[in-house]
């Protein structure tokens, strides 16, 4: 969010990106503010985030979405849809933490 970047004074996603040798397009653009995800539940999550974020045009783009927290996955779910809503085809998603709720699922990787 532009708040966590003032705050940090970087984008974890964008650090991330690169320390894995990928390549940072900033295609998502935010379309309506949304309220502060955290204490929200699933359901209220998943709605706060419905259409609020758009993509620059992505035709023939493979997108990699990262994401630096995912508890509920809403986010990145929106941002995988105004992706392909914009012609990307979305490959994967990807986080730097993720909550317990997440991080007790079994992750498998996948290269190719």
């Amino acid at each position: 969010s532009r708040a966590a970047f003032r705050r940090r004074g970087f984008r974890v996603v964008d650090l991330v990106a690169r320390r894995a040798g990928l390549r940072v397009r900033p295609l998502l653009r935010i379309a309506r503010a949304t309220v502060d995800q955290r204490g929200l539940a699933r359901e209220a999550r998943r709605r706060n985030v419905a259409g609020s974020l758009r993509a620059r045009d992505a035709a023939g783009l493979r997108v990699l979405v990262i994401d630096d927290v995912v508890t509920t996955g809403a986010t990145l779910a929106e941002a995988a849809r105004a992706l392909r809503a914009a012609g990307a085809e979305v490959v994967g998603a990807a986080a730097v933490a993720a909550t317990p709720s997440w991080s007790d699922r079994r992750v498998t990787s996948h290269t190719g």
